[in-house]
């Protein structure tokens, strides 16, 4: 299973904004897009689309920059990832669209089963794990003590 690069950059600039950013400072895409290796262009489209979809606001000006509209503990891996990708983003997608020739009305639906069951667990494991949960392992592996309360 593959993952866009859009997917792969808007999990990566929601979490420095949940690291870098909050409600009295904001982050400019530059400074995103350094600590990210995003594209500072492409990332201005993706958090375009987490604006949007109310994930992320922005403020224009020569002050102005992003943070998180929520607290990072409200949203999900798989909100960021459907807010870049459509509703459809966590889908798992066959390679064939049509069932093979000859193949058995019985496989096609085992697998169709499959794909459906994969697809569940999917959205499951990336929805049960918030921005908050990516910031304390950052933070973790960093090794940088956290004495919040």
């Amino acid at each position: 299973m593959r993952f866009s690069l859009k997917s792969e950059y808007a999990l990566l600039a929601s979490l420095d904004l949940a690291l870098h950013a909050s409600a009295s400072k904001l982050a400019r895409t530059s400074d995103v897009a350094r600590r990210t290796g995003a594209p500072a262009k492409f990332l201005e489209t993706v958090l375009g689309q987490l604006r949007r979809a109310g994930l992320v606001e922005s403020e224009r000006g020569s002050r102005g920059g992003h943070r998180l509209a929520l607290a990072p503990s409200r949203i999900g891996a798989g909100d960021v990832v459907r807010a870049v990708e459509g509703p459809d983003g966590v889908a798992v997608r066959p390679v064939r669209r049509r069932p093979a020739p000859g193949a058995a009305a019985g496989s096609v639906r085992a697998l169709h089963h499959l794909w459906t069951e994969a697809e569940r667990a999917l959205a499951a494991s990336l929805d049960g794990v918030s921005l908050e949960d990516l910031t304390r392992r950052v933070q973790e592996s960093s090794g940088v003590p956290d004495f919040s309360i």
